[in-house]
């Protein structure tokens, strides 16, 4: 999430926004208020409050806005079905909650990020194909996918959308893309990193391994400026993966293209 917020600062133009729920645009104005009351009212735990389906950062460029959740990964997808269900039945009738906001939605884009791990971006298509294809018992994600022509990553069905990170063969992860970025960055600082943690740990053959080990390095090279704190908040907070460097990344590049695309809109130079 910290990458896709990244990009659509830095290459598309974004720019953070903090809304309350009354805030934001009908429906979600509704959705959010209405999510977080129902939760509240089964008493749950207070180990619960960070499980609430609520966007992780909202964006925003000119009309258009952008919000990006973290399902927790593919084992997670019943939530994002759960949050669809309510979705889709207030986007229905959007307008009906228009004397409660200043804006309403009235089109919607969905785009899932997935990695490709060792099951490869085929597999990763057909699985979302199956998991999203209805919700509520009505038909949603039916259209077959449309390969993106200029990169292989990414596809989409007409208002739905589907990129699958990986590395050259088709597998792999995020931090495949991330790793080149981070060399062009800071090639002294990454090249010590590497050789520290293949110092200190033993690493086994495989994907799995691989993104693991890149993770570990991406961190430990931003632990000079963020001491203790995770990929995610490095990649977010610091530059150790420069924002010029990153937006001239091929891959990276690729990505923000074909998210312009899909949204409707121009790439910053």
């Amino acid at each position: 999430m910290a990458f896709v917020r990244r990009v659509l600062k830095r290459c598309l133009g974004f720019t953070k926004v903090e809304w309350r729920f009354s805030e934001f645009p009908a429906p979600f104005n509704s959705l959010f208020r209405t999510s977080v009351e129902k939760h509240a009212a089964r008493d749950l735990s207070l180990d619960m409050a960070h499980k609430f389906f609520l966007p992780d950062r909202v964006l925003q460029r000119n009309d258009v806005v952008a919000l990006v959740f973290n399902s927790g990964g593919k084992t997670k997808r019943q939530t994002i079905v759960e949050f669809l269900s309510e979705f889709l039945a207030l986007f229905e009738h959007a307008a009906t909650f228009s004397y409660q906001a200043d804006a309403v939605v009235t089109q919607a884009r969905f785009l899932f990020l997935y990695d490709a791990d060792a099951e490869g971006i085929e597999q990763i298509r057909k699985d979302v194909k199956a998991a999203f294809g209805s919700i509520a018992g009505e038909p949603w994600l039916t259209d077959d996918w449309q390969s993106d022509a200029d990169d292989p990553a990414g596809a989409i069905a007409v208002d739905k959308a589907l990129y699958v990170w990986s590395g050259k063969s088709g597998q792999g992860t995020l931090e495949d893309i991330l790793m080149p970025v981070l060399h062009r960055s800071e090639s002294g600082l990454s090249a010590g990193a590497e050789k520290q943690i293949e110092t200190l740990f033993d690493w086994k053959a495989g994907v799995a391994e691989k993104a693991k080990k890149h993770k570990a390095t991406i961190a430990l090279a931003g632990q000079r400026e963020k001491p203790g704190m995770s990929m995610s908040v490095i990649l977010d907070q610091t530059q150790i993966l420069k924002d010029d460097v990153l937006a001239t990344d091929t891959r990276v590049a690729s990505f923000a293209r074909y998210l312009a695309s899909f949204i409707g809109m121009s790439v910053i130079r």
